[in-house]
């Protein structure tokens, strides 16, 4: 059976989060159980329901802190430089967005990811809001 763990699901509405939440079951069964409630919440006639993985990489100051380390290890803890890098396991899941041409604008979407701590989750929120903006830029402050 899977393991079981703490995961954050977060709420991102335009460019800020909405909302957190603290989860404690499999991380694959809560992004199942996400996507069916986030079904009630998509209009089929304005958007796309979309369900993405995209595994972030985070960059954590070294020394890692025990505890930390704990968290991350099992995602495979790399050292570059004077950082470590980790390559964490997160999915996406856009119910309201539009296209301008090519490029797609997510509205509001669900991020869920194993929950590390704060910090992480804002570099991680960082980075998908930098992927979904044009100008790459930084929305929330660390």
């Amino acid at each position: 059976m899977p393991e079981e763990g703490e995961n954050v699901v977060v709420y991102v509405e335009g460019e800020s989060i909405a909302n957190k939440e603290v989860v404690k079951a499999n991380l694959v069964d809560t992004v199942k159980n996400y996507v069916k409630r986030l079904l009630d919440r998509w209009n089929p006639e304005e958007s796309d329901f979309i369900v993405l993985k995209v595994p972030q990489t985070i960059n954590l100051d070294l020394p890692l802190s025990k505890d930390l380390y704990k968290k991350v290890e099992k995602y495979g803890v790399k050292r570059v430089g004077n950082k470590a890098e980790v390559e964490i396991p997160t999915y996406e899941i856009i119910y309201s967005n539009r296209w301008m041409g090519e490029d797609m604008e997510a509205d509001k979407f669900v991020v869920i990811m194993p929950y590390i701590n704060d910090d992480i989750i804002n570099q991680v929120i960082n980075n998908i809001l930098s992927s979904l903006s044009p100008e790459g830029e930084e929305f929330l402050e660390e």
